[in-house]
């Protein structure tokens, strides 16, 4: 069940948008809608603790708050949700990038460009595991729920042994256990539990779980068939925002493909061009070459690399041509010009 959100004052646009939304998702996932006339009224709803969705259309321009400024709430709360963008403007396109958004939706609404963001971000969230967001004294660390073996108490401490490295936080495991425990996670002793799907075999008294035992005791083998400032917060979280490594992005701010968010991982090459079978982000454009670019993004330095294989060439905002085939290192928030300017993109 994916749970969707729409916010927008027009009701003609939500009326619309919401057929399209079932036509697209129907043979993806069954839905459940609910629906805003302003940013005031998700503000509420979070504040009330009701505010239970997986994906927010927002619209930026409304009377009372805006979609910026509800966006801005929603991640300075830490919020577990995905936003999808609303508006006639193509202004704000990589402001809305800042605030975690999955893609920026242009009205009158484009049936093409947004199933293509909608079954993108099915298949993201398909990929993307869910995440015990556990943050301690102003640290936050993610871990991926797939990679947990099992988790151990000790003392005041719960030590979370992945399949490459220990995290250890100050929690209760009984704690973690009613958040996880439906997650395919099985408690096998007062001091452990193991996920499910990491088990080899199970024996009267222990687990084997990776190769590495586990204690179980004979309370749980037979069921089988207080706060301080140490203290960390832990939840699951569900959303692409949240649970996604971090990554650089190329961001459409122009052109035949604005308001399009391209995620990239740490070092892999990204081409973009006109052919398929060369590109992976295709622009069906005669001014760009099947070949155009390429983008890699790199995660230790915050930096991307570009290079050129164009006729047209790419520029970059001051009008300067990079030198053909030759690589160049770019700081992200710079502008991309592909050939004579029609279509820009902004690195994240």
């Amino acid at each position: 069940m994916l749970k969707i959100g729409i916010c927008e004052d027009e009701k003609w646009i939500v009326d619309e948008l919401h057929d399209l939304i079932c036509q697209i998702l129907f043979r993806y996932t069954d839905m459940e809608f609910m629906y805003f006339s302003d940013g005031l009224e998700v503000l509420e709803l979070i504040k009330a603790g009701q505010f239970h969705l997986d994906l927010l259309f927002l619209d930026i321009h409304m009377d009372q708050l805006d979609g910026m400024k509800t966006a801005d709430f929603i991640r300075k709360h830490q919020i577990d949700v995905d936003i999808i963008f609303l508006t006639v403007s193509k202004d704000h396109v990589f402001e809305g990038y800042t605030y975690k958004a999955f893609a920026y939706c242009l009205k009158p609404i484009d049936k093409k460009k947004l199933e293509e963001d909608l079954v993108r971000y099915m298949e993201e969230k398909n990929k993307c595991a869910e995440c015990l967001n556990i943050a301690v004294r102003g640290k936050e660390y993610r871990i991926p729920l797939d990679k947990i073996i099992y988790l151990e108490s000790e003392k005041r401490k719960v030590i979370a042994h992945t399949l490459t490295e220990d995290i250890s936080f100050y929690a209760k495991l009984d704690d973690v256990e009613k958040m996880i425990g439906d997650l395919h996670f099985l408690r096998c002793h007062q001091s452990y539990m193991v996920n499910e799907n990491m088990i080899d075999s199970v024996e009267r008294t222990s687990i084997i779980a990776q190769g590495i035992t586990i204690p179980m005791s004979r309370k749980y083998y037979e069921g089988m068939g207080t706060a301080n400032e140490d203290d960390a917060s832990l939840r699951v979280t569900h959303s692409l925002a949240m649970n996604r490594e971090k990554s650089g992005a190329i961001v459409f701010v122009k052109g035949i493909l604005v308001g399009t968010i391209i995620r990239i991982n740490s070092d892999r090459k990204i081409n973009l061009g006109r052919d398929a079978s060369v590109a992976d982000i295709v622009l069906n454009d005669t001014k760009i070459s099947r070949l155009h670019c390429s983008v890699t993004y790199h995660r230790e330095s915050g930096t991307y690399t570009v290079c050129d294989y164009s006729k047209n060439g790419i520029f970059n905002d001051k009008g300067e041509r990079f030198e053909k085939e030759t690589p160049v290192e770019i700081m992200a928030g710079e502008e991309i010009w592909l050939g004579c300017g029609e279509n820009v993109f902004q690195l994240g």
